[in-house]
């Protein structure tokens, strides 16, 4: 597993030192840099969604609402770069500044809680997330961009780093603390961190529970329309199952909680 990992960091090493690094897996061309702050999600197939079933499955004791990450299939996308850590509050606030956007209620008087300033900023909902996105000339990512960046380069591991059950050393999960600050946890082999656990991300897409069995193989963008957008990577308030890479969840666009945050991927150009 840890030689898989270290593949997989090989293009994030890369663009650190600027040497010279391909857009794809296969070496189609050279791509400048990653952005500051960015890292470089190589062009590539990978399979999406859920490679396995559970015993709830087999016996119809899970919903079917709940199966709606499966079945996996095989996607492929061009390369893009990520953000490596979540929006913090700091940069938030940079941005209220900038555009007179409305604050997350939490923070009192419309100010920044300055003991938060390094933690993802949260209680912000899809066009609050969007909006900011935009303002840093980036969007927010595909649902199938995010799982991809999320294995980190690994087929089909269960969590970010492996299939090795989460601990207080890999992610923030299962606590009433709220999260932690950005970059506190190792990142996965593209060198994301934080892609389980500590807040849950908006994604780009709609939901619709049967997508899956009708996404185009090729960048998928998700429904066309739909009630409910698109939450990935799990939260301090959640479980280990739903922490996964794979394990999918959906809010109303409107929605605005303690546990849902965001990052935000830019086009190569």
């Amino acid at each position: 597993m840890k030689s898989r990992l270290r593949s997989a960091g090989l293009f994030v090493l890369l663009a650190a030192t600027g040497v010279p690094h391909t857009a794809a897996e296969d070496g189609t061309g050279p791509v400048p840099d990653a952005p500051e702050g960015m890292v470089l999600i190589p062009a590539g197939e990978f399979t999406m969604g859920r490679t396995f079933t559970t015993n709830d499955d087999e016996t119809g004791m899970r919903p079917l609402v709940l199966r709606d990450d499966r079945p996996a299939h095989k996607v492929r996308l061009d390369a893009f770069w990520m953000d490596s850590t979540e929006v913090t509050h700091a940069a938030y606030a940079d941005f209220l500044a900038a555009t007179g956007r409305r604050a997350p209620y939490h923070w009192l008087d419309g100010k920044m809680p300055k003991r938060q300033a390094s933690h993802p900023v949260y209680n912000v909902d899809w066009e609050d997330a969007r909006s900011f996105c935009q303002w840093k000339g980036k969007r927010l990512p595909t649902e199938a961009e995010w799982e991809r960046a999320a294995r980190g380069g690994l087929e089909e591991a269960k969590y970010p780093w492996g299939d090795d059950s989460p601990t207080s050393d890999t992610a923030r999960y299962s606590t009433p603390e709220g999260p932690s600050a950005v970059g506190k946890f190792p990142a996965n082999g593209y060198g994301l961190h934080d892609m389980a656990g500590s807040v849950a991300e908006w994604c780009q897409d709609w939901f619709e529970r049967t997508y899956y069995s009708a996404s185009p193989s090729a960048n998928p963008q998700g429904p066309s329309e739909g009630m409910y957008r698109i939450v990935r990577g799990g939260a301090w308030s959640d479980g280990p199952n739903r922490i996964t890479v794979f394990f999918r969840n959906w809010v109303r666009p409107s929605q605005r909680t303690p546990n849902l945050g965001f990052r935000c991927v830019r086009d190569m150009p």
